[in-house]
């Protein structure tokens, strides 16, 4: 960026500050003069002025401020405004900065303040994506903290080598040891809210598992039949076993299959367990009933825990998988299905302070890996609603 350009961009972050100093009452002559020639410029921006001694609207700006990279947003529009119109003067450059400058003076007058006895609002710090961990327990009752730090071998009962390595753990049998015992020994794996983690099974089975997922399974498989028990979410890669069929049970539903790729999602909070199929087939069975229907992929299968009443339906695969890859994919969905996800993936508590918000329709493609703010800044685009951020504590209202 030039010199020119950056002294233009000082001038911007300047007035933020000469304005959160004259609404302090703390302004000398000389920014007292800078701001009058700003108001001057337009009735706009003598509007913008007098609303921020609105206690109410400047509590707003300021939680909105935290949820915008602003600096970055200004040098992208000014980069902008540099390849169309080069030769406009600074005082365009400010009548259009008014915009900008609305949360960075919001965000000014509270890091001015915070050091003061009364704050203007609690503003929480930056919340940041969930990250590869898990708890695993042992057949013999230990409990090992897993995460993209762990790596270590752990030997457990039966000689079967658990190791742990970059956000994964898989189960090995020694060639020394090749013994299959009648009594088999079963691990755990807990996936707290705000992680994730990649298991393979000692078939070779792979399952991404999501947040607040708790996965029970053998460390090695025994007799003609692979089962594994799941509460939460994990998209299984099934290895291919036509005489030893592999199975997931939750507390409702259960799904069988011989080889094949699916995502199963049994929240104990949540109203339905749905399988939603990749490739291969799958015959979803509920647990109440034993009611059936096979899946062809494409297909989702569909429990309601209340009645029991298993369906299927077509869908669009990758906005129920795309979690395993780092998205988080949706399509006309309702704004309380949206954040119980995003509340899972990054530990938050969630309350709606206007309960018709919960149904507002949210379609979107979001990045996993993006921190909270970014997440917020997207979904605001709606304009339905308005969010107030207070640590972990999401406050969500409509317009």
């Amino acid at each position: 960026m030039s010199e020119k350009m950056s002294q233009k961009e000082n001038n911007i972050f300047q007035l933020a500050r000469i304005i959160a100093a004259s609404l302090r009452g703390k302004a000398n002559d000389e920014e007292q003069r800078t701001l009058g020639e700003w108001l001057s410029v337009s009735t706009r921006n003598k509007k913008i002025y007098d609303g921020f001694k609105d206690g109410k609207r400047l509590e707003q700006k300021i939680v909105e401020s935290r949820q915008i990279n602003w600096e970055k947003d200004y040098q992208q529009f000014i980069t902008k405004r540099q390849r169309t119109r080069k030769n406009r003067r600074m005082k365009t450059i400010i009548r259009y900065a008014a915009i900008l400058t609305l949360p960075i003076v919001a965000a000014s007058i509270f890091l001015l303040q915070k050091n003061d006895r009364q704050a203007i609002v609690s503003i929480s710090e930056v919340i940041k994506p969930g990250e590869h961990k898990a708890v695993l327990i042992t057949g013999g009752g230990d409990r090992i903290t897993l995460s993209d730090s762990t790596l270590a071998p752990i030997q457990e009962q039966n000689g079967m080598i658990v190791n742990v390595t970059n956000s994964k753990i898989s189960y090995i049998l020694p060639e020394d040891s090749l013994r299959v015992h009648e009594n088999p020994i079963f691990n755990t794996l807990q996936i707290p809210r705000g992680g994730e983690y990649f298991l393979t099974l000692a078939d070779g089975t792979e399952v991404w598992l999501n947040a607040e997922t708790e996965i029970r399974y053998p460390v090695q498989f025994t007799g003609n039949k692979r089962v594994v028990y799941l509460d939460g979410e994990a998209y299984f890669t099934v290895a291919p076993d036509k005489k030893n069929p592999f199975t997931v049970v939750s507390t409702h539903a259960s799904v069988s299959v011989l080889g094949t790729q699916f995502n199963f999602r049994a929240y104990p909070d949540e109203q339905d367990v749905q399988t939603t199929l990749v490739s291969g087939s799958v015959i979803m069975q509920s647990e109440k009933y034993k009611q059936q229907v096979k899946l062809v992929p494409g297909e989702q299968g569909v429990l309601e825990k209340r009645s029991a009443n298993l369906t299927k339906q077509e869908v669009n695969t990758y906005l129920y998988t795309a979690w395993k890859d780092g998205r988080f994919a949706f399509r006309d969905a309702r704004l309380e299905d949206l954040f119980n996800i995003l509340a899972r993936w990054y530990d938050l508590s969630v309350f709606y302070q206007s309960p018709e918000a919960k149904d507002i329709r949210f379609t979107g493609d979001l990045n996993k890996t993006d921190d909270f703010k970014s997440i917020l800044k997207i979904i605001e685009q709606n304009e339905r609603v308005t969010f107030t951020v207070n640590q972990r504590t999401v406050f969500i209202q409509a317009k």
